[in-house]
């Protein structure tokens, strides 16, 4: 019968910061059901007794898989399993963990118990504790008695000192044959196999592995891998140690597993396609010739998925992690990735990877895939895209011309034509002669609204007209709108200027100016301001223009953009520039506009 984990806790809790392993006992879903004092401590843990916590999240994402395959190796085979895990603690810790099958539970699910420790540290040779012996007493006890392999210890006159249920079962012996010469107890082609081996062990105090043909105890052939292994005693006494298991599952795996391999190294030689095979129950990663040579790294180097994703940009690296992880939990087939990897000529490339998974008993076992190479196409990708960009700016630009040219001719035919007509309209108008007070009264007006009327077309008309930029530059422009705005007596107004803003290219300097006109026809429209200032210089390699009142302000919100202000933005935009206001209701606005000198 198993032991129940539940024995296990006074054991286990008593097993305090003198040990220098961590130790736990978890379930299949990685719940941590018990936990000794240096684990609870560094891992910053609570008592699971208490608050429950998961040993996944503890662990870097790509290692969550290995645990699990390591729970199913235990399970299968019984037997425990050592697998290297990183360990989050304020920093990941590289660790090496030993997964032991406990017993299933009434409810299905399996429990496991887990010793830690880290890489780089050396526990020190001191007595162990009581618990300690004793929990490792039950551990063992446990597992042989309940292990399907059979082991066995002889000491140096070949006498059988131990053996577990499954060797007394296979050979139909029991305890009562220990300290009794293991050649009247076994076959002797068993004993001519293995005397030698077991001496040879003794001498040398190495391990040996060698894989034999044998029987099962219904008589079926099979194949057996058996270990021996040097033991030392109490008070120097030498003994050698055996285990041998059932190997013919694997064997016949592995062998498929070989022909498989080279069917792929022999299809990978002749393709022209990058491909990798991810091993997820060893963590090793096979690819081919393309592969390597495309990356400019070794195969020796390139081994693990860890190092794989360590030359991952680091922009890159978590999407590729969530995809990765996206695919076991969601227990997806396939899976693609767009990412930039560092070579080993220390530029990165732009890889497309394309992953298919492979699954047993609805576990992932293994993913193949392929890698392209897609910087050409992404720096082609790119340069398109920037040449549409550029035919988009010229196609602007001239649209942006036209409409100067438009505004310009139709400023022009109001001046020289509609101002004209009506000029001649106000002459006639001036010798028609009144007889009455009520002509005359009428004369007046007639008058007034002709010449209201020619005032707003010619200012109309001069706005329209696109000034002589070339031939008096922007800040003359802009020193003239100001100049007449002042003779209005309007607003009290400023404009300060640097001259090197001259340097600028003519399509700017007339976004510049429109936009100057715009914002000052703003601003006596609905600011009802006293005070109106302009800046106009160069910094920072941008053209900035301010242009700031102490009017009514407006709440930016609530405020639609109106026509003028989206002429603003969309001239801004055109060269890359930037628009910036600042206003709130009573605070009255500042408009900050900065252009790229260079774009």
């Amino acid at each position: 019968m198993r032991t129940h984990w539940k024995e296990l806790k006074p054991i286990i809790s008593s097993v305090g910061w003198h040990n220098k392993q961590y130790l736990s006992v978890l379930d299949e879903q990685g719940n941590i059901l018990l936990a000794n004092a240096r684990m609870q401590k560094e891992l910053n843990l609570k008592n699971p007794r208490q608050v429950k916590s998961n040993f996944f999240n503890l662990l870097h994402p790509v290692h969550i898989e290995k645990l699990r395959n390591a729970f199913r190796y235990s399970v299968k085979n019984n037997i425990p399993y050592s697998i290297g895990l990183e360990i989050k603690n304020g920093h990941s810790h590289s660790m090496v963990w030993r997964v032991n099958y406990l017993q299933q539970e009434v409810k299905g699910i399996n429990t496991f118990i887990c010793l830690g420790s880290l890489k780089t540290e050396r526990p020190a040779l001191e007595k162990e504790s009581v618990a300690d012996n004793k929990l490792l007493e039950i551990i063992f006890q446990s597992f042989m008695k309940n292990s399907p392999h059979l082991a066995w210890v002889t000491d140096e006159e070949a006498n059988l000192v131990f053996a577990n249920d499954s060797f007394y079962q296979y050979f139909r012996i029991d305890e009562k044959t220990l300290n009794k010469k293991i050649a009247d107890l076994v076959p002797l082609n068993i004993v001519d196999l293995l005397y030698e081996k077991h001496q040879k062990v003794l001498q040398t105090g190495l391990p040996i592995e060698i894989i034999e043909k044998g029987w099962t105890q219904g008589g079926v052939s099979a194949i057996f891998k058996i270990k021996i292994f040097f033991i030392e005693g109490k008070n120097g006494r030498k003994m050698a140690g055996g285990v041998a298991f059932n190997y013919s599952e694997i064997y016949e795996s592995e062998k498929k597993l070989s022909k498989a391999n080279e069917r792929l190294k022999h299809i990978t030689s002749i393709t022209s396609d990058a491909i990798w095979e991810w091993d997820m129950l060893s963590d090793q990663i096979f690819r081919n010739e393309k592969l390597t040579t495309m990356i400019g790294f070794q195969v020796e180097d390139t081994k693990e998925l860890s190092w794989w994703l360590s030359r991952v940009h680091p922009e890159d690296r978590d999407q590729l992690n969530k995809k990765l992880k996206e695919v076991t939990d969601k227990s997806l087939h396939s899976w693609k990735s767009e990412y930039r990897f560092l070579c080993a000529d220390g530029e990165y490339k732009n890889m497309l990877d394309r992953g298919f998974v492979i699954y047993e008993n609805g576990m992932p076992v293994k993913m193949i895939g392929s890698l392209s190479d897609i910087t050409g196409e992404k720096l082609l990708t790119n340069l398109l895209v920037e040449e549409k960009l550029q035919q988009y700016k010229k196609i602007s630009e001239a649209v942006l011309q036209v409409q100067e040219l438009e505004r310009t001719r139709i400023g022009h035919e109001l001046h020289d034509n509609v101002n004209q007509i009506l000029s001649t309209s106000k002459m006639f108008v001036d010798i028609i002669k009144t007889t009455t007070s009520e002509d005359a009264h009428l004369k007046g007006k007639i008058t007034e609204y002709l010449l209201m009327a020619i005032e707003e077309i010619r200012k109309l008309s001069k706005e329209m007209v696109t000034p002589q930029l070339k031939e008096n530059g922007l800040i003359t422009s802009i020193g003239t709108l100001v100049d007449d705005l002042k003779a209005t007596n309007v607003v009290n107004i400023l404009f300060c200027h640097h001259d090197d803003i001259e340097m600028l290219s003519i399509g700017k300097k007339v976004a510049l100016f429109r936009i100057v006109q715009e914002q000052i026809k703003n601003t006596l429209k609905y600011s009802k301001a006293k005070n109106l200032t302009i800046t106009l210089q160069l910094k920072n390699e941008n053209a900035q223009l301010i242009i700031e009142d102490d009017g009514v302000g407006f709440d930016t919100k609530q405020n639609r953009r109106g026509i003028g202000l989206s002429n603003i933005y969309e001239r801004t935009r055109f060269y890359n520039g930037t628009v910036q206001i600042k206003t709130a209701p009573g605070q009255g606005c500042k408009m900050i506009i900065r252009i790229p000198m260079i774009n």
